[in-house]
């Protein structure tokens, strides 16, 4: 894979610049997973931002980490008949009653959850 979407380049580096940040105020340690949850309505191609990272950590103190990602998919609800739904193929009406007054309640979640680390070799 020789061209990477910029978006998915721009979100790995976003990630590198909270992990970079985690690892300077703890010196002693090396970042060796992060995990990142990403909801399906940020629309990352899952494939494409781990490449990403692999690129752009090459020759860095991030250089030996692996990147994880959980995908958490849309759900909603719904206003009208109060039923609880996934969201396929991004059509955002209620499968029960049709009704297109309908809340989010997942797939746009976007954090760094957790950097596993290890001590620095002596």
């Amino acid at each position: 894979m020789t061209s990477v979407c910029m978006h998915e380049t721009a979100i790995a580096g976003n990630i590198i610049d909270i992990v970079t940040e985690t690892g300077r105020r703890h010196p002693d340690v090396e970042i060796k997973r992060v995990r990142v949850v990403i909801g399906e309505m940020i629309a990352v191609v899952p494939e494409l931002l781990l490449h990403a990272y692999d690129s752009l950590i090459t020759d860095t103190p991030l250089q030996y980490s692996s990147l994880d990602l959980t995908i958490i998919p849309v759900t909603a609800n719904c206003s009208q008949c109060d039923a609880s739904f996934g969201i396929d193929e991004f059509e955002f009406t209620c499968p029960f009653c049709q009704s297109s007054s309908i809340q989010l309640t997942s797939g746009h979640e976007f954090y760094v959850k957790e950097v596993e680390v290890e001590p620095c070799p002596s």
